[in-house]
């Protein structure tokens, strides 16, 4: 049987759900008998466990899981996370606090108008790794990891795509 698994934190307080795919869920690895009726396009009745609470969404989910609910007229604060915003955020977190390997490509076209780092150069990351300009103004491109310049795709003065790529890091 399917699963879907939420981390939902309320405060100081977090809990796992599990649904079933039948809807049947669990919390913290306990059965929860509960129910959500539809009263119209906002309101809902969560029944848990025999009680009534009246639901209502204030703030539906920005793209980090958080919202606000009203919950039995007082608004409430949550944070879901899915299984896929876990595997994102988990990977988020190892690639800002270990060397990886990456390429840095140009986020606009553009003119290398000097470069900041050699091949073989040891950087970390948010260093800068060269200007380019572009609409006569000069954007310091920096590296999101930290590495070893494997390889400097470009030089002084080549004008460069969006998108082409500019270093590899390993």
């Amino acid at each position: 049987m399917s699963q879907r698994r939420y981390h939902v934190r309320t405060g100081l307080h977090a809990f796992e759900v599990l649904l079933s795919k039948d809807g049947d869920p669990t919390v913290d690895g306990a059965a929860v008998d509960a129910e959500l009726t539809r009263i119209d396009t906002r309101f809902h009745l969560l029944k848990i466990d025999g009680r009534v609470h009246e639901v209502a969404l204030i703030r539906p989910p920005d793209e980090e899981g958080r919202a606000t609910l009203l919950l039995d007229g007082r608004a409430v604060e949550v944070e879901v996370e899915d299984e896929r915003m876990e595997l994102l955020r988990k990977y988020q977190t190892e690639k800002t606090t270990r060397v990886n390997a990456a390429i840095i490509r140009s986020p606009m076209p553009g003119r290398i108008s000097r470069l900041l780092v050699t091949e073989g150069e040891l950087i970390d990351a948010g260093q800068g790794v060269l200007i380019l300009e572009a609409m006569k103004m000069e954007n310091e491109i920096r590296s999101n990891v930290a590495g070893i310049v494997k390889g400097v795709k470009i030089k002084e003065g080549d004008a460069v795509e969006k998108n082409a790529i500019l270093v590899e890091i390993a």
